[in-house]
């Protein structure tokens, strides 16, 4: 089982899964509340929270409109 960091804007989160990381990406984003600000992209690393200025090639990247489309937050 792998343990993610998934970070986009302040939603910074830890999730242990057997799922892909565009699949985990997928379960993360039902966690961000109002307060919340997400950015353009998401990042997931088994290494520690990554970001834009310290995300590498091995740090898994998605468009966060993506996710949201996908799961029926925007059209």
């Amino acid at each position: 089982m792998a343990k993610y960091y998934v970070k986009t804007g302040t939603l910074e989160l830890i999730f242990s899964t057997d799922k892909e990381p565009y699949d985990a990406c997928r379960r993360v984003i039902h966690e961000f509340n109002s307060n919340d600000k997400l950015d353009e992209y998401m990042y997931l690393d088994e290494r520690g929270y990554r970001g834009y200025d310290t995300a590498d090639t091995t740090t898994f990247v998605v468009d966060t409109n993506q996710i949201l489309r996908k799961e029926g937050y925007i059209k």
